[in-house]
């Protein structure tokens, strides 16, 4: 049986170093429509300038009348703002693909694979993203998708992983043990092909270790947290002050943590959201 890969880079540098080619895989979708949506709003801008141009100094045919603009002057507008729109958008990617570059570089300079994030096992994930992938992974019904992340991270239906309530918290021995169940998968499927994350794949599944700071733990717990709760009340009634009389004895506490952290959650993200 063949054992998952040492690399040579401590913990923290690895991480970071992940972190960094996740922030270079943002979606080319939706920057490209966050791009056209600029030049629109340039093309808007660019052309009530222009039409108040013509009528403050241009000349009149018939006093009290508006001045017909030139159609060269929004055609020029046009072109403008979607060569604005394009132009920014081909920079973007071009940086993107430079950082995505630069940041594998030094993961190979590190011995690992900037395909494989999980070749080395799974420390550079957070138990939040951890939780999050898992719960994304417990809904998915596209079966190419779903043996990606089972191949990928080692998850399986008959894990210790389960919501509704959820089974598992971030920090908890039982998390350990879960790190270890999962990694433990992988070493007995590392002799099957491993998905190789490439840069695409990653800016549509969103897989990579990404920087865990403050908010974004929240936003991985409000995930799960949420995914449990709605299977709760899929399972046990969508009026939560009934629970005490439909959820099973030995569940109660569990499904009530969940409800009341989730809104917790919810309620910390909106003050950050006000703040921010």
């Amino acid at each position: 049986m063949e054992k998952l890969e040492t690399a040579s880079m401590d913990v923290g540098a690895e991480r970071v170093a992940w972190e960094g080619l996740a922030a270079s895989c943002a979606s080319p979708v939706r920057k490209l429509g966050a791009f056209l949506l600029v030049g629109f709003t340039a093309f808007i801008t660019l052309t009530t300038a222009v039409v108040l141009f013509f009528n403050v100094f241009g000349d009149r045919t018939v006093y009290g009348q508006g001045v017909s603009v030139p159609q060269e002057a929004f055609y020029g507008t046009m072109i403008f703002s979607l060569a604005l729109a394009l132009g920014g958008y081909a920079v973007w990617f071009v940086r993107c693909l430079r950082s995505h570059a630069a940041f594998a570089a030094i993961l190979r300079g590190g011995g690992l694979d900037p395909r494989q994030p999980t070749a080395g096992g799974l420390r550079a994930y957070s138990d939040e993203q951890l939780l999050a992938l898992r719960s994304r992974y417990e809904k998915l019904t596209d079966d190419k998708t779903r043996d990606l992340f089972g191949r990928t991270f080692g998850f399986h239906e008959d894990d210790s992983f389960a919501l509704g309530p959820l089974s598992v918290r971030p920090g908890t021995f039982e998390m350990g043990s879960l790190r270890v169940e999962w990694e433990t998968q992988l070493i007995l499927r590392s002799g099957e092909p491993r998905p190789d994350i490439f840069w695409w794949t990653e800016s549509r599944r969103n897989v990579l270790p990404r920087r865990t700071d403050e908010t974004k733990k929240l936003v991985y717990a409000l995930r799960y947290t949420g995914d449990s709760v709605r299977e709760l009340k899929r399972r046990y009634g969508y009026r939560t002050e009934r629970w005490h009389a439909t959820v099973p004895e030995g569940k109660l506490w569990d499904a009530v943590r969940d409800y009341e952290e989730s809104r917790r959650i919810q309620a910390a993200l909106g003050r950050k959201s006000r703040v921010d």
